[in-house]
């Protein structure tokens, strides 16, 4: 089954076509039109609907360039070549494959050979658009291969946009849609699988699946004039050199009879099929556990204005430990010590600059584990700290886009209406500004590591070690991971901790041009992933009961980690509370979105994957300027008890960070009361949004696990609020565990809600 374009390579390059080439299979009822002259999609069809998206395809390499330091780390490529000239170069040929069939189109882009691959199948999304690429002679380095695809939407009005974990509602009208609004992939920092569902009513709904499980990638979304347009940037990189064969998973595409609400439940097979599970040997304890994140030492901010010292030495962190106990937290996560070496690495071993007082440490675990809670490390992964490569980034601050800025006020910073990714790269250079003297004072002039073992490290072409503020691992690098690993066992071993939160697997957003890694730079930013596998292994040989737990909450990283953090849920409280001026028309607004938002991003994650909650942690805390530090802050105190019974009882782990607990203590004490009596908030089906007949500005989640079965009810707006009580079930009282009078709630009555309060109602007779 070979489909004639042209005879003998190159000739394409000269023939003129009429039409649209076709390709079908017997495997799928797809149909995709193929542009003859370049081999890019054009349309697709499903066959058995007779429903059409047109398409519109670029693709570029960007090739060459001088690799120079970023003003932010990193490298840029300054003086890049952008080719965007793809040809077909011969005829297509098709060959048969596991439940499918593959169409091959050799193609042409500037110095680089390759293939565009086709991938028909049975199962779902059921074509894969995938790559392979090899170099001429004296072909120059690839520093990012690009993918850009518009899809035309007739009637535009009628379509509805899914893009579980992104940064907007569900079924968001096109019409509200961005016009550029970044989609994480399955190895990025927020929780996301990529998945795209753009849905027409309730008859079709068109997936676009970005996805790779070799480089992170990085895709945006936006509305255009006829539809949507997505780029992708596949963060591909790699040297010509000899064999070089790059084979690239790309995007996955499908046109589905069913809607979004339908075809959403199916995600977490898809996930499966591409080997996104989670482990099956997760510690119970994890399941549910209450952690409270501790530091010790100071923290610096606003050029040494403000300092937080809640714990100034381990000693005072052992003194706190009843109170911590009194308020209901099983866990204690300890961050790395404030202000040196902070979230840098000296020595893994030297735990006494890394935490704090080591016999006091010791002293902390015994205290944990006689009075039945745990304590773990949290451990930073993504370099080494010295005066060479802190005097480096110091210098590219001052001299950044953000120097003028990093003295600025609090009115001043939102006078300048920034973006979120504006936001944090003033937010970074300040803080690297801020703790200058204590990490540069305190740091080596160079890190022997860097002596001792320099293929641990990543390079620029010149051999040059490069970083973000440090000396950037190599996570990939095999010798590296058995160094990690024997440092982390070692710890076990010694302080006798209950396991680990791994901070900055996926920070070094960079390829590594070191002679070992060249053939595919790239590799190296998910290079923890293999290291993660094999750690999980010997840990749980040691000791089922160690938890994992890392801050990238992409699809991937879940393979091996117990619970993950949640980045992708802090921006959804400034959505629904309005701080910081207008909102988008595609922002979460009320309780009811924000319980959808959530079942969203649930259903499209991998089955069993567990997200560790929280409202105030230090990544919160560190970035805003003093004055908007905590929740209560940005939003009041019954704004931050409302959030915090939310999240918390929405299932699943919760995390607070030290002192995030101030002027709500009594609120967090009853809330943790219930986290430890009810079983199914950390073992039982979580449903959001179920309840019928509730106003948008209530959160509401349903739990079950057996016979046990709860009810979070959370009012998250200032106003009061009234709706007739209807559950799912045919319990005929229930009472108010939040309330110590046990207040009822009748089937059929109505129940009120004063702003910002909260029940959590369980079932009695």
């Amino acid at each position: 089954m070979t489909n004639q374009i042209a005879s003998g390579t190159g000739q394409m390059e000269q023939t003129a076509m009429k039409s649209a080439h076709t390709l079908s299979s017997e495997f799928s009822p797809l149909r995709l039109d193929i542009d003859p002259f370049t081999g890019l999609p054009q349309g697709l069809i499903n066959e058995s609907n007779g429903r059409e998206i047109a398409l519109n395809s670029r693709v570029s390499l960007v090739l060459g360039g001088e690799e120079l330091r970023g003003p932010l780390g990193g490298l840029v490529y300054d003086g890049a070549k952008h080719e965007a000239e793809i040809v077909v170069t011969g005829t297509v040929s098709d060959h048969l494959v596991e439940a499918g069939r593959c169409f091959v189109v050799p193609v042409r882009l500037g110095d680089w050979r390759g293939e565009i691959r086709y991938l028909f199948q049975l199962d779902e999304p059921r074509l894969t658009w995938n790559w392979r690429w090899r170099p001429t002679k004296d072909a120059p380095p690839i520093r990012d291969f690009r993918i850009e695809l518009e899809a035309a939407l007739a009637g535009s009005a009628d379509w509805t946009v899914n893009v579980p974990g992104a940064r907007i509602r569900p079924s968001l009208a096109l019409c509200d849609l961005p016009e550029e609004m970044e989609v994480q992939s399955i190895g990025g920092l927020a929780s996301s699988s990529g998945v795209i569902g753009l849905s027409r009513q309730s008859d079709l709904t068109f997936v676009i699946w970005p996805r790779s499980h070799d480089e992170r990638g990085h895709s945006t979304l936006g509305a255009t004039d006829q539809g949507v347009r997505l780029i992708h940037s596949t963060r591909l990189c790699a040297a010509a050199m000899p064999c070089t064969d790059l084979i690239q998973d790309g995007i996955a595409l499908d046109l589905v009879s069913d809607p979004w609400p339908v075809l959403r439940t199916r995600i977490q097979s898809w996930l499966a099929r591409f080997g996104l599970t989670i482990p099956d040997d997760k510690p119970a304890w994890s399941m549910g556990a209450t952690i409270y994140e501790a530091q010790i030492g100071t923290s610096i901010f606003a050029g040494g204005q403000w300092t937080y010292s809640p714990y100034p030495e381990m000693s005072d962190l052992y003194a706190d430990l009843p109170r911590i106990a009194d308020l209901g937290f099983d866990t204690i996560q300890l961050m790395p010590h404030q202000p040196f070496p902070s979230y840098n690495v000296i020595d893994y071993g030297d735990v006494n600059v890394s935490y704090g007082d080591e016999e006091d440490l010791h002293r902390v675990v015994k205290w944990c584990h006689a009075h039945g809670m745990r304590l773990i490390l949290d451990v930073l992964m993504h370099g080494v700290i010295d005066q060479e490569s802190f005097s480096e980034v110091v210098a590219a601050v001052r001299a950044g886009p953000w120097a003028e800025f990093v003295t600025a006020d609090a009115d001043q910073v939102t006078a300048m209406k920034l973006t979120a990714a504006q936001q944090r790269e003033l937010s970074w250079s300040r803080h690297i500004i801020d703790f200058e003297r204590a990490w540069h004072d305190n740091s080596p002039t160079r890190h022997p590591l860097a002596d001792e073992h320099p293929d641990w490290f990543c390079r620029d072409s010149n051999g040059c070690i490069i970083g973000i503020y440090t000396k950037a691992f190599d996570l990939s690098n095999p010798d590296w991971q058995r160094y990690f690993s024997d440092a982390m066992l070692g710890l076990v071993n010694r302080l006798g901790i209950d396991g680990f939160r791994f901070d900055a697997p996926c920070y070094n957003a960079f390829p590594n041009w070191s002679p070992r890694t060249r053939s595919r730079a790239s590799l190296q930013e998910l290079g923890a992933l293999s290291l993660f596998r094999s750690l999980r292994r010997e840990m749980h040989e040691r000791n089922p009961d160690l938890m994992l737990y890392t801050e990238p909450n992409g699809a991937i990283w879940r393979q091996s980690m117990d619970i993950t953090y949640n980045y992708d849920e802090t921006w959804l409280l400034d959505s629904i509370l309005g701080r910081g001026g207008d909102h988008p028309p595609s922002r979460v607004r009320n309780g009811h979105d924000l319980a959808l938002w959530l079942a969203e991003r649930d259903l499209s994650l991998p089955q069993g994957a567990v997200t560790a909650h929280h409202i105030d942690s230090h990544d919160t805390f560190w970035w805003p300027l003093p004055g908007l530090k905590w929740r209560r802050d940005q939003f009041g105190a019954d704004s931050a008890r409302a959030l915090m019974t939310a999240f918390a009882l929405s299932g699943g782990p919760y995390m607070m960070f030290v002192g995030g607990e101030n002027s709500i203590e009594a609120d967090v004490r009853k809330v943790n009361e219930i986290r430890s009596q009810r079983t199914e908030l950390a073992f039982g089906r979580h449903e959001f949004g179920a309840l019928l007949n509730v106003p948008e500005q209530i959160f509401e989640v349903t739990h079950e696990l057996n016979d046990a079965r709860s009810i979070v009810i959370v009012n998250l707006s200032a106003d009061a609020v009234s709706f007739t009580f209807i559950p799912d079930s045919s319990d005929p009282r229930w009472k108010d565990l939040l309330d110590d009078a046990d207040t009822e709630a009748i089937p059929g009555e109505l129940i009120s809600f004063t702003p910002f309060s909260a029940r959590f109602l369980v079932p009695y007779y």
